[in-house]
Parts: C-alpha cells; structure tokens; sequence
C-alpha cells in the first residue's frame, strides 16, 4: 500500500518509525518495569512517541525514496529533475553532483551522437560502394552508394545473392579463415554490367550489429575501358606502322635481287615505296600531334583566333586536290565574325582534318561546302552549357554518307568505315580523333549528320573569345 503523494509503502514507514522510535520505547518500558510509570501512560506515551516519530520520518523517507528514484534514473539514462531534498540537507550536495554528473552526461552523448552522424553521414557519402556483412555474410550495413547500384533493401540479404562473383566467394572465404585482407577484381554481368575492384578486409573492432566484413568496391569501367582503347591502339599503331614498312622491306629486297637491272621494275617498285613511306609518314606525324594535343588537354588555349580567316588559308592547301577530283569547295562566312578562343594551330589542324576528309570522300565532279555563322542554338552538351552563342564550323560534302551505326564510333583511333577505302585514299585513321581531342581541349563541341547516299555534314562548335569566363 502506498502513501499518497509520497510514492512511500507503508510498510516502509511502519519500519521506519519503529526504528526512530525505539530508544523511546526502551525508556518508557524500563519506567513501566520498575513501577515508576503506569501500564496505560506507557501506552499512550510510546503511541505520542510514534506519531512525533512518524511527522518526522515521513518527509525524511519521501526525500530518500525520491533520490533513490533520481539515481535509478541516471542510471538507466533517463533525463529527469533533480529532487529537491529540504529535509535531507546533508545529501543536497550529493544531489547536486548528480545533477552535475547528469549534465555532463547529457553533453558527451550529445556529442558522442554528433561524432556518430558524422561518420554515418561520411559513409553514406562515399563515392565507393560500401558493405559490411556479419560472420555469416549477411549484410548489416550499406551506404548510398551500394544502394543505388545494387537496390534499396540489401540489409539481411546474403552478400553473394546481391554479388554472384566466384572470386568475391574465394576472397571472402580466405578473409574468415585467416584474417589476411583481400583484394580481387572481377564483371558483373547484365544488368550491373561493370568491373570492380574489392578489397576485403576484417572489421577492426567488437561490434554490437554483428559487423565482421567491410567490403569495398571500386567501380574500374572506365580503367579497364582506357586499358582495352591502348592496348588496341598499340595493337592497331603497330599493324598500322609494320604494314607500309613490310611493304618497303620487300620492295628492296625485290630490288636487291630480281629487280635489280630492271629499269622500269625499279622505277614502278621506288614509287610505291615513297607512297609507303609517305604513308608511315603521315602517320607517325598524326601519333605525334595526336600525343602533343593529349598533354595539353587540361590547359585551356586562350588566344584569338579568327576563324574565317584561317579557313580559307587553309583551302589553299587542297587546290591540287580539288583539280584532281574535280571538286569545288564553297565558302560561306558572314562579315565582322568575332574571334574565337583557341589555338590556331590546332585549329587549323580541325580545319585541315575535316576539309581533307571531306574532299577524299565526296564524289567526283561534286561540290564540299564550308561556312562559318554565328549560333545561339547549341547541343546539349556540358561544355556548351553556360554559353548563350558559339561560332559554328561546318563541312558538307556529297560522298556516299555513312551509315547510322558507324556515327558514334568515327572518333575512336583507327576506326574505319570501310579500312581499304580509306587506306586507297591515304587515311590514317586518326583524322577524327585528333579533331575530337582539339575541341575537348577548347571545351567545343563535334557533331556528325549523315545520310547514306547524300553524304555527311560535319559540326564544329567553338566558344566565342567575348565569352572567356
């Protein structure tokens, strides 16, 4: 039964008023013992005791209960008030250094909460794909990144459901049984299709979720894409290069042996042979220009170009050319154009790429035109983004065109259409690559219409030097 208001039994305090009231009880039996007080003044006298005893004990014992219940409190981590402890003045400095040690208490979960958002959100930032996995390889733990590769609701799921990787499985396995951190690379086919790196190692610390495993994947696409591009560069460089230069070695020995007091065999073998080194040539200067433009890509040119200009000192350069097929370039270009931010050499290089191409695979007895206008209309592309005008370059020719699925690739080295036609018309191969890198490097812009059949008309966007910055 408890005391109203007071949160106090009543057997605690029919045992607390016993006590107080003993030395009183004692006296008062003695006195009755020895006759020196009447049976029924004991009484009455031990009851007035009790109930003095009772007036007393009960705050005492309500301040006692009360600060019991602040320390049960605190200990369990509840925010609570101190009690106020007027009839216990000898504990209210205890209560006070609770109430202190519950502030501080307050202030380093506070902040032990904050160091912990912290961390959850860092992890959550990660760029690379983070899991953490229990002994059993169940997932307790994943950040944004996992999440938006592999799906929202990874917590409880088997890591090698989500990863179905042999060597992930291997690697994982050695990380349990010996503890020795592991790190394997392996493709995860359709629908993720990508290559990752996984490094797996065991889980520093004692952890209540479970954690054993943290296991990092570094998403290498692109690395092994870059691999594939060079060493199908080097590939293609090296056949590009040995077969002009097989072609040169056989013709001497030819010369060297059977043709070597034959005139008109010498004169037909030693022409083909400066074809050939004129070919090698005109390759090993477009590895050249090609690597020069690579490490300047990161410096943006900011000199003046004029455009119209330089284009049409460009066209001097293809007169023979264009007798020899018959062709006629037309030019087209407004007045006052305003300069462009760039490289001029480079740019004539663009120039000289797409002009070339142009006249090498229009028709004979057909017409390339070239114009230069102001536009406001641009493609959607980042370099084109906070830019309100470019200066468009194009070349229209009157060729065969291309066909669609051949477009996106014309930029890549060594990507032919057709490889003998373009070989019979003396092309590398790095024309449209070249051109590619020239305008990453300007922050411009490349596009290709064609239609088979109707020929090609390509797109160079360039910005305006009004508009640096």
């Amino acid at each position: 039964m408890l005391i109203s208001g007071q949160n106090i039994t009543a057997s605690s305090l029919l045992k607390a008023i016993v006590v107080a009231s003993l030395p009183a009880l004692v006296v008062l039996a003695t006195l009755t013992l020895i006759n020196a007080l009447d049976f029924a003044y004991f009484i009455c006298g031990y009851l007035a005791v009790a109930a003095l005893c009772g007036l007393y004990v009960l705050p005492l014992l309500s301040n006692m209960t009360s600060l019991t219940r602040y320390v049960s409190d605190l200990a369990h981590d509840k925010r609570t008030r101190a009690p106020d402890l007027r009839f216990l003045s000898n504990f209210a400095a205890l209560s006070d250094a609770f109430a202190r040690l519950q502030r501080t208490w307050d202030r380093q979960k506070q902040e032990m909460e904050t160091v912990i958002t912290e961390r959850e959100i860092l992890v959550d930032t990660l760029p690379d794909i983070l899991i953490m996995t229990n002994q059993d390889t169940i997932i307790v733990r994943t950040n944004r990144a996992a999440r938006a590769i592999f799906g929202q609701n990874l917590a409880g799921r088997r890591l090698l459901e989500i990863i179905p990787s042999p060597k992930l499985k291997q690697a994982v396995a050695i990380v349990l049984e010996d503890f020795r951190g592991q790190q394997v690379e392996f493709f995860l086919d359709e629908p993720i299709n990508r290559d990752f790196q996984a490094i797996i190692e065991r889980f520093p610390i004692p952890s209540e979720g479970g954690i054993s495993l943290v296991i990092t994947l570094n998403d290498i696409t692109e690395q092994k894409r870059i691999q594939r591009m060079r060493a199908d560069f080097v590939a293609n460089a090296s056949h590009e290069i040995r077969t002009p230069l097989a072609s040169i070695i056989g013709f001497v020995e030819t010369l060297r042996g059977p043709a070597k007091d034959d005139p008109k065999a010498r004169d037909e073998f030693l022409k083909v042979m400066a074809e050939q080194a004129e070919r090698m040539s005109k390759l090993v200067n477009d590895l050249l220009s090609l690597s020069k433009i690579e490490m300047n890509a990161h410096n943006t040119p900011t000199g003046k170009v004029d455009m119209a200009r330089m284009v049409r000192a460009e066209k001097q350069h293809f007169e023979w050319a264009l007798k020899q097929k018959n062709v006629t370039v037309r030019m087209k270009a407004a007045d006052n154009l305003p300069f462009v931010r760039g490289d001029e050499s480079e740019l004539a290089q663009v120039v000289r790429n797409l002009l070339s191409n142009a006249i090498k695979y229009t028709n004979s007895d057909s017409e390339v035109t070239m114009s230069l206008r102001l536009v406001s209309d641009l493609p959607a592309d980042p370099s084109m983004r906070n830019l309100s005008r470019a200066m468009l370059f194009s070349v229209k020719d009157q060729g065969e065109g291309i066909p669609k699925e051949h477009l996106p690739r014309l930029t890549e080295r060594f990507y032919r259409v057709d490889s003998a036609r373009t070989r019979k018309v003396g092309g590398t191969g790095l024309g449209l690559a070249i051109v590619k890198h020239v305008l990453a490097r300007h922050h411009g812009v490349l596009t290709i219409d064609s239609e088979v059949g109707k020929g090609s008309v390509f797109n160079v966007y360039l910005p305006l030097y009004e508009e640096e910055g």
